[in-house]
């Protein structure tokens, strides 16, 4: 089924799409045992979450709007870097369903807002490669990632995804790390500077110091459908992602290094969800995109594809009824 949808035309992959997301905006959103904390927001994640309308349809609309906005970019990031079939929107349809584990809306805002900028800092990273001159590239992808950091500070981690993918596209110039860490100090240098202008410098500080002070990675217990949809989730990735890495050197060089590209983000995702604690499964969203690009590789790939028809039909099934308040 599955590879038969991978298969179909554009038309019919974007009305399943639109099925996925009409069942997202009218089905009631699965409360976590976790939700975001006050602080575990940076300020400009407590801008976002203040700026929200009263209105609950208006919010889940907004967090609607977000998820498909992400997953359309990455599959425009995979088009233009010839990772996916340019008549395809295969990934995102994956996608799309994947998004359907996620919290309420309201809670979901922060980290598929961060998403989307981290989203501009892996398609900065792609087109490094074979660029003469990248300083510009690389200053925009770190500015994203420090832009993320203040809605969420455990994004910062993401800059090690871009000095990973230095190695992996063998830039040894000082010039890029040098580049690089001031495209994250920047965006911080304006932040004191405003917070400076407003008067409130020592209320930021306290803010940013109450939130390493309270830094736990304890995570909360997850109920028994949430444990199961994690399973399978973990299943999924068990079975991809080999086979996408091992494909990889298969392929010619500049496919090779963004495919590699794509697991050092999944890897830094995968890391920044462990370490947020009770919050982790509201920041599983980062894992998402490159999680639906390997699985909807090797659905692609292989010849039968009805042992991943199973496994995603059983993700879907209960993530179904976890929304439906089973």
């Amino acid at each position: 089924m599955l590879r038969k949808f991978s298969r179909s035309g554009i038309y019919l992959q974007i009305l399943f799409i639109l099925a996925v997301s009409f069942f997202y905006l009218f089905s009631p959103h699965p409360g976590f045992t976790g939700q975001v904390f006050p602080e575990n927001a940076a300020p400009l994640g407590r801008w976002l979450s203040g700026v929200l309308p009263d209105n609950e349809l208006a919010i889940s609309i907004t967090s609607l709007i977000l998820i498909l906005l992400n997953a359309a970019g990455f599959n425009m990031i995979l088009n233009r870097h010839d990772l996916a079939p340019r008549q395809s929107i295969f990934t995102a349809l994956i996608a799309s369903v994947l998004f359907l584990f996620t919290g309420q809306a309201e809670a979901m805002i922060t980290p598929l807002t961060a998403l989307l900028l981290l989203l501009f800092s892996l398609h900065s990273t792609m087109k490094l490669y074979a660029e003469s001159y990248p300083y510009t590239l690389v200053l925009n992808a770190s500015i994203c990632v420090a832009l993320a950091s203040m809605i969420y500070p455990l994004a910062i981690l993401f800059a090690f995804f871009i000095w990973m993918a230095f190695f992996t596209l063998r830039i040894s110039s000082w010039r890029e790390w040098i580049i690089s860490l001031t495209g994250l100090i920047v965006p911080y240098v304006y932040l004191a500077f405003w917070f400076f202008w407003n008067d409130r410098l020592n209320i930021g500080l306290i803010e940013y110091q109450a939130y390493f002070n309270e830094f736990n990675i304890t995570w909360n217990k997850p109920g028994i459908l949430e444990t199961g949809v994690l399973f399978l989730l973990g299943a999924m990735l068990i079975i991809s992602l080999p086979v996408f890495l091992s494909d990889a050197g298969e392929k010619i060089i500049s496919i090779r290094k963004k495919m590699w590209i794509s697991a050092q983000f999944l890897w830094v995702a995968l890391a920044v969800m462990l370490l947020s604690g009770k919050a982790a499964l509201l920041f599983l969203p980062f894992c998402f995109l490159p999680m639906a690009l390997m699985f909807g590789y090797l659905v692609i790939k292989s010849r039968r594809s009805w042992p991943y028809d199973i496994l995603f039909g059983l993700f879907l099934a209960v993530v179904i009824l976890l929304r439906l308040g089973f």
